[in-house]
């Protein structure tokens, strides 16, 4: 598993720089939700997009300051992607750690990194609402584990992915997943991504997958 040195690399590497203060004080497993939001933004781009990381939505930041504990997408002052595409007015934002609302129960759910509909994201911060599960492009749930997850972890993922959406959830975690996980995950429309790290086959999985469904996300009227 890589460790923060590592993590901190391959982000800034793909990013920037990060602000001090969040570098110091995230642990590897904020880090590694970072990195997955570089997998996002690498995916974005290849889907035609081009990426601004901002705190405002207009401006470029300078050194980024992720969330490191879940909150609501309208508070705070962090660091998220906002992506625009040449051939459509529609936008993607992308956070860390922000609560969705499941259309089903009606549930605030947190989301390890979520892509979603920028219309979604101005009404969240307009109203102080959260935004809507229907709204997702996708849902990524991170555990960075040195061991694969266990069968209670792959259950309570499959019931987040039926609250937020089972064809746009994925579960992801930097170790080698057992068997029993895999079988789990394998019958559902939802996708685990097990040794993924920056820049490994998984990451490469996951990427095209994020590719095709913001490609799909534009196509639709």
């Amino acid at each position: 598993m890589s460790d923060r040195s590592d993590l901190i690399l391959a982000i800034e590497m793909a990013i920037g720089a990060l602000q001090p203060v969040y570098r110091n004080n995230a642990d590897e497993s904020d880090l590694y939700e970072a990195s997955l939001l570089t997998v996002c933004l690498d995916a974005a781009t290849r889907a035609g997009g081009t990426v601004l990381l901002t705190r405002d939505g207009t401006s470029r930041d300078v050194a980024f300051h992720f969330r490191r504990s879940p909150g609501n997408l309208w508070s705070g002052n962090f660091t998220f992607a906002l992506i625009s595409f040449p051939d459509t007015q529609k936008q993607l934002e992308v956070h860390l750690g922000v609560y969705v609302l499941a259309g089903r129960s009606k549930v605030a759910h947190e989301c390890d990194v979520a892509i979603i509909d920028h219309q979604e994201g101005e009404r969240s911060r307009q109203a102080a609402v959260h935004p809507r599960s229907s709204k997702l492009v996708a849902a990524i749930e991170a555990k960075h584990y040195s061991t694969s997850p266990g069968l209670g972890v792959g259950r309570g993922f499959l019931g987040l992915a039926q609250e937020l959406g089972e064809r746009t959830s994925s579960l992801v975690y930097p170790s080698r997943s057992s068997a029993n996980l895999a079988g789990l995950i394998a019958k559902r429309h939802s996708e685990a991504y097990g040794e993924l790290l920056p820049d490994t086959p998984a990451a490469a999985r996951l990427r095209a997958r994020l590719d095709q469904e913001i490609r799909n996300w534009k196509a639709r009227i």
